[in-house]
C-alpha cells in the first residue's frame, strides 16, 4: 500500500512527516511523485487536477483535505466506484463556531465601524445593534456545533437543512418549503451548507427577499452558494444591512472584485475553519488502518448527495 498526497508543498510535507512518525515503513508520496502507480491505494487531495485518479488501478480511497468534498465531485473523470471521505475533526467545528460568533459580535458591537472611526480620528459612540435571532443554513458537523455555541451565548437559534434534524434549544426546519420560514425573522443568516447542485446559488435574490429587512448575512461555506450581484443589489436596496464573506467563487478573490471595496462587506481569506496537519494525519491514519484491517472506512460521503 502507498499513500499519495496532493496538496500545496508546505501542507503536504507536514502531513507526510506526521504520518511517517506513525507508519515509518509505508510509502508516502507527494504529487507529482507517485512511485509505482499500481501501489497507490489512498489519495489525499485538495483541488486536484481533474482526471488524475484514473491512472491508479488499485486506488481504494480518495480523502478530502477538508470538510468539503465538492472539489472532488467536480472532477468529471472521477472514478465512480472509489469511496470518498471528508475530514471531520473537533478542531474544525470549534474554529467555525468561533468564527461565526465573532462575525456576529463584530457586527453587533460595530467593531468594524469603530475601526473606520479610529482611522478618521472620530469619537463616535453608538449603542450595540439590536437583534438576537440567528438562522444557520446547514446543520451538519459544523452547523450543529455552531448552533450549540450560539445557544450558550444566549442567541435564539434556528436551523435549516435538507432533511429534518433535532438539536437541543434549536428550532429546526427542513426542505425548500420551510426555507422562507427559517429565515424570515432572523437577524443573522449563516450559510454552512455543503455545496451541491441543489444548494449552488442558494444565497440569491429570492432568499434575500424572504429575509427580514436589515438582516446580516454570513457565508463561511462555499463561494458558489452566493450570487454576488444579488447580494450587491440587496445591500444597495437596503434589504440587507451587510455581509461577512469568508469564501468566494474564485480564490484568492480577484483585486478588481467590487466586494473588496464595499463599505458594508467584511472579507476574510477563507480562514473560518482551517485543517490542522496533526488532525489530518490522524484522519488519514484511521482509514489507512481500516483498509489494512478490512474494517469499515470512516467519514464516507454519499456520492449521490455530494456530502
Amino acid at each position: 500500500m502507498a499513500i499519495l498526497i496532493i496538496l500545496p508543498e508546505k501542507q503536504a510535507e507536514e502531513v507526510r512527516n506526521l504520518l511517517l512518525q506513525k507508519i515509518p515503513d509505508e510509502q508516502i508520496f507527494i504529487w507529482p511523485e507517485i512511485g509505482a502507480a499500481e501501489n497507490i491505494e489512498i489519495a489525499v487531495t485538495w483541488n486536484h487536477s481533474h482526471g488524475i485518479f484514473g491512472q491508479f488501478p488499485n486506488l481504494k480511497l480518495i480523502a478530502s483535505y477538508g470538510a468539503g468534498v465538492d472539489h472532488i465531485f467536480a472532477d468529471p473523470d472521477l472514478p465512480k466506484e472509489i469511496p470518498v471521505s471528508r475530514f471531520v475533526a473537533d478542531s474544525l467545528s470549534r474554529q467555525m463556531a468561533d468564527y461565526v460568533a465573532g462575525a456576529i459580535l463584530a457586527h453587533r458591537l460595530r467593531l468594524v465601524d469603530y475601526r473606520e472611526y479610529q482611522a478618521a480620528g472620530h469619537w463616535t459612540p453608538h449603542a450595540p445593534r439590536a437583534g438576537n435571532r440567528v438562522t444557520i443554513l446547514g446543520l451538519g458537523e459544523l452547523g450543529s456545533r455552531t448552533a450549540e455555541q450560539l445557544t450558550r451565548m444566549d442567541f435564539e437559534v434556528s436551523g435549516w437543512s435538507r432533511s429534518r434534524k433535532s438539536l437541543d434549544n434549536c428550532t429546526c426546519y427542513a426542505g425548500r418549503k420551510e426555507l422562507g420560514i427559517a429565515v424570515n425573522d432572523a437577524d443573522y443568516v449563516v450559510c454552512l451548507l455543503p455545496l451541491t447542485a441543489e444548494t449552488r446559488g442558494i444565497l440569491n435574490r429570492n432568499l434575500f427577499n424572504m429575509m427580514k429587512e436589515g438582516a446580516y448575512l454570513i457565508n463561511a461555506a462555499r463561494g458558489d452558494h452566493l450570487v454576488v450581484d444579488d447580494l450587491l443589489d440587496a445591500l444597495y436596496q437596503g434589504r440587507l444591512a451587510g455581509a461577512c464573506l469568508d469564501v468566494f467563487e474564485i480564490e484568492p478573490l480577484p483585486g478588481d472584485s467590487p466586494l473588496w471595496r464595499h463599505p458594508r462587506i467584511l472579507i476574510t481569506p477563507h480562514i473560518a475553519s482551517i485543517s490542522r496537519s496533526d488532525d489530518m494525519a490522524d484522519y488519514i491514519l484511521e482509514n489507512y488502518q481500516a483498509l489494512r484491517g478490512g474494517t469499515p472506512l470512516a467519514n464516507l460521503v454519499d456520492s449521490a448527495l455530494g456530502y
